[in-house]
């Protein structure tokens, strides 16, 4: 065959092959259609409804808020593709309620991870296991974060913090600078980590050349764990198929982590921190279907990892709307104020910031760190009176930025409002920040409590300011939500520190 008859048969053949192709790719994209499921419109020939979000034009959690918007308006669920997978998102809250609370049997693990899971400090933890190993391990975890532990990690926040507020003392001065708060909180969070998790001390923010900061920024802020996130959450197949090369390496905090264990068990000695609760899993007896033992042993931390950094989020995000609203960040100060003078800096204090409550749940209402919660359909499901039926393996997700910004759930829904989550107020059912139901964040009050430690030291001694009409644009790599270019707040220091 001559090369003009081969490029003679190439074009004739091609074609054909496109068309094919494109036959294919409609049948595909037809999946709910063809169930009778209504869909979201303007899905993508080869990326379905995620090419913003996979290409990173747009944050992928975010990205999912803005295919809830264009999903029918009034359809309780609605049919949408990643890439070509059939996938269901829903919209309302008394099927969310349905599936996560009542039929929770049928829907017990995540579609984060995949069916497969590659051991990572990220997925074989309370985050991503998959039942009946998850539902142990909750047994084992859950009673580790009682009143009483959060009474032991409070001092260990407040240690952590000192640094913390000298830096600001030294950045801001007399005269207000502007400060990246998102860049602090996230330095700040790798100190609390290292002092209650890995049971060491740090001090980053005089250290900010060190290993240890180097790792924790690459695990916060890298390209690489933005890309692995972006796999784990919606394209889990792909963790089979690319494996290790996907994910942070975590070499660093693993020789740190068993270096504790094993000073901490000649020692003997109790901090209070989240290694002796390892250490007394370790030394528990044993169960086939999770064993504290070896690298599951070091998993648990990852959680941590993960909980730490979603409330570090909040606390950034937060102080950022307080910085837009004086009136109420006047009200936050003085709710600190009076819970301090009356119990000092202690745990009493914190539960009685109702105020700084409000506000943190507002701030995740519109900011959800982890704006989406995803599962995994076990068997064939038929959605109560309803006619759909979700194929067993079909994964189901729930868009935060969608519910909590809905008009028919939240009036004014893009206001920063505090009062929504006063006492007495009726809150929508589709305010889910940490989920619903049993898988929903075992580490919730711990996350709160970071908050409020945080909030508090900061409003106390600083002014904070933003105009009202500056929008912080979302990192576009970011599953988790984070700013692109940091939250830069003007801080001032007030003429009197309200608390001593």
């Amino acid at each position: 065959m001559t090369d003009l008859d081969l490029k003679t048969t190439m074009l004739s053949v091609l074609p054909i092959f496109f068309a094919l192709f494109y036959i294919y790719c409609r049948y595909r994209l037809s999946y709910w259609r063809r169930r009778g499921v209504r869909e979201v419109p303007n899905a993508n020939l080869l990326f379905g409804h995620f090419k913003n979000g996979f290409l990173f034009r747009t944050a992928p959690g975010y990205h999912l808020g803005e295919v809830y918007k264009q999903a029918p308006k009034d359809a309780p669920v609605a049919g949408f593709y990643i890439f070509h997978k059939p996938c269901l998102l829903l919209k309302d809250p008394k099927i969310i309620k349905q599936i996560l609370i009542r039929d929770f049997d049928n829907f017990t693990d995540r579609h984060f991870g995949g069916p497969w899971q590659k051991d990572s400090v990220g997925m074989k933890n309370l985050f991503g296991l998959k039942n009946p190993a998850w539902k142990y391990l909750r047994s084992k975890v859950s009673p580790l974060l009682t009143k009483t532990k959060l009474k032991q990690i409070l001092p260990f926040m407040m240690e952590t913090g000192q640094p913390m507020m000298e830096y600001l003392d030294k950045e801001v001065k007399d005269n207000g600078k502007v400060v990246d708060v998102q860049d602090v909180n996230y330095i700040y969070t790798a100190d609390l980590i290292a002092n209650i998790v890995l049971g060491t001390k740090t001090n980053t923010f005089k250290n900010p050349n060190s290993d240890f900061y180097k790792f924790f920024m690459d695990f916060f802020r890298g390209f690489k764990r933005m890309v692995a996130l972006v796999i784990v959450f919606f394209m889990p197949e792909l963790v089979k198929v690319i494996g290790n090369p996907v994910f942070v390496n975590s070499k660093y905090v693993q020789k740190l982590f068993w270096s504790t264990i094993e000073e901490r068990e000649k020692s003997g000695v109790k901090r209070g921190d989240f290694i002796d609760s390892i250490i007394q899993l370790k030394n528990s007896e044993q169960n086939s279907l999770y064993k504290f033992e070896g690298e599951n042993l070091m998993f648990q931390i990852g959680q941590f990892f993960s909980g730490f950094e979603s409330s570090s989020i909040a606390v950034a995000f937060t102080l950022m709307q307080l910085a837009k609203q004086k009136p109420l960040q006047d009200r936050a100060r003085e709710d600190i104020k009076q819970a301090i003078d009356k119990h000092g800096w202690t745990i009493e204090a914190f539960n009685e910031m109702k105020y700084i409550d409000q506000c943190v749940a507002e701030g995740v209402r519109l900011h959800p760190a982890v704006s989406t919660i995803d599962r995994y359909t076990k068997e064939d499901y038929k959605i109560p009176d309803t006619d759909i039926v979700i194929e067993k393996g079909t994964p189901i997700f729930i868009s935060l930025y969608g519910l909590h910004n809905d008009p028919q759930f939240f009036e004014n829904p893009t206001l920063f409002d505090p009062e929504r989550f006063a006492e007495g107020k009726k809150v929508s059912d589709a305010n889910i920040p940490f989920g619903i139901g049993p898988r929903m964040c075992v580490g919730m009050k711990v996350g709160q409590l970071h908050v409020k430690v945080i909030l508090a030291l900061i409003l106390s001694q600083y002014e904070l300011h933003q105009e009202p009409h500056v929008v912080t644009e979302l990192d576009s790599r970011a599953t988790l939500t984070a700013a692109a270019d940091g939250i830069n707040l003007q801080l001032r220091r007030l003429a009197e520190s309200l608390v001593n």
